[in-house]
């Protein structure tokens, strides 16, 4: 059914303005008139469009990204709009895909009709919705200004998922181009070798050592071939397991960090989120002690948690963020410049917000670099070892071909 909004005045001379779903405009203002309101104007409301039944929906297991990011913009459109926050979800029921999300939404507008605060009915669902959805959706709750925090949820879940979007991407090609070339070598050594191996072996002739080194390997490899993949199996699942404990955790992170290459994009990544993250919940209103707390809790990496925890005490004493910054040797020069001159002049959301952006473009042109680079690398890489396998196949042939003529 379509929407329609329209403003009248009851009995007492009160002003109501609101958007309500019904067949049709006529019935519109004959329900109205029915309850005695006096019409001032009804009209359309092109801003919301009616949405599927649910019966129609084709639903999806657990909650996505995307689900969440839509969810965020949706509400904030519909309660922008002017329609309640009990409407709204009601609304969002409707079109919801993820079956988990779902029934989390149907649970919380029954909290809300209860009497919950929306808030408080977020809270109840900590694995969907983070601290930082509940701690802006209080803030914007306290201050009147609920649409737009929701606003800057779906902005800030919007960029992480592009970035770890982009980041997964970059990932995918190369990961392709390492299987291909190792499924290559596979061949090689399992199936071809093997054969010249026993054309060798006939001949009875004394093989050049690069050949021997080539048909040794493969020899190993053949044999041993299922162990290994049962001993790579295992270490990957014991791995795992234990970067899912604390101290794996932090370890994992923390070699990371380290590794040339990769561990500067993870460091710059982490800096994007911390300074992306914190932005948002200050400019929204979030204090500052708070904010420090709740993007250490989303920070994705130990090492980072760690520094956050840190900054927070400091600033808890009285003392900068800059300065336990700089500590950390975690952060750049360039960050921490930015922070201490944002504390300065209080505009640290503003300064954070730059900082973002400058990171968010040295990740894009980094993954940009690291994709172009690594496709020719690789196939060198990939032409040398192939290259050694044909020459150390094709050396006893010619020897044994000098062998033959000689004979003759």
């Amino acid at each position: 059914m379509p929407f329609f909004r329209y403003i009248a005045r009851d009995r007492a001379g009160k002003l109501i303005d609101e958007i309500t779903e019904t067949t049709g405009e006529e019935d519109l203002v004959n329900s109205l008139q029915a309850k005695g309101l006096l019409i001032i104007s009804v009209g359309p409301a092109p801003e919301i469009r009616s949405k599927k039944r649910i019966d129609s929906r084709r639903y999806h297991a657990g909650v996505k990204s995307n689900d969440l990011i839509m969810f965020s913009r949706e509400l904030a459109t519909l309660l922008g709009a002017g329609v309640t926050l009990i409407k709204s979800l009601d609304i969002l029921c409707k079109q919801i895909e993820s079956r988990t999300l779902l029934r989390v939404v149907e649970q919380i507008k029954k909290d809300v009709e209860g009497g919950y605060t929306f808030q408080n009915a977020l809270k109840k669902h900590g694995k969907i919705f983070s601290s930082f959805w509940i701690n802006l959706v209080e803030t914007g709750e306290a201050s009147g200004h609920l649409p737009l925090s929701l606003e800057q949820v779906a902005t800030y879940l919007e960029e992480n998922f592009e970035l770890k979007r982009k980041v997964i991407s970059a990932l995918i090609y190369p990961i392709i181009l390492v299987s291909v070339a190792t499924g290559a070598v596979a061949v090689f050594l399992l199936k071809i070798i093997p054969i010249f191996s026993e054309i060798f072996k006939s001949f009875n002739v004394e093989l050049p050592v690069l050949t021997q080194i080539v048909v040794g390997i493969s020899d190993i490899v053949r044999k041993y071939f299922f162990m290994v993949i049962g001993i790579l199996i295992a270490l990957f699942f014991i791995v795992k397991k234990y970067i899912s404990t604390e101290i794996g955790k932090w370890q994992f992170d923390e070699f990371a960090l380290k590794l040339p290459v990769v561990g500067q994009l993870m460091r710059e990544i982490a800096t994007e989120r911390f300074a992306s993250g914190l932005g948002t919940l200050i400019k929204s209103g979030v204090p500052i002690l708070h904010a420090l707390e709740i993007a250490e809790k989303t920070a994705g990496n130990k090492v980072m948690e760690k520094a956050l925890k840190d900054v927070k005490t400091a600033v808890k004493e009285g003392k900068g963020m800059g300065q336990t910054m700089q500590d950390s040797n975690l952060f750049s020069p360039l960050v921490i410049q930015m922070v201490s001159v944002g504390e300065e002049i209080g505009e640290l959301g503003k300064m954070l917000d730059r900082v973002s952006i400058f990171y968010k473009e040295r990740v894009n042109t980094f993954i940009t670099r690291f994709t172009t680079m690594f496709e020719p690398i690789i196939l060198v890489f990939m032409g040398i070892v192939i290259g050694v396998i044909v020459i150390a196949m094709f050396m006893p042939i010619f020897s044994i071909s000098s062998a033959v003529k000689a004979s003759g």
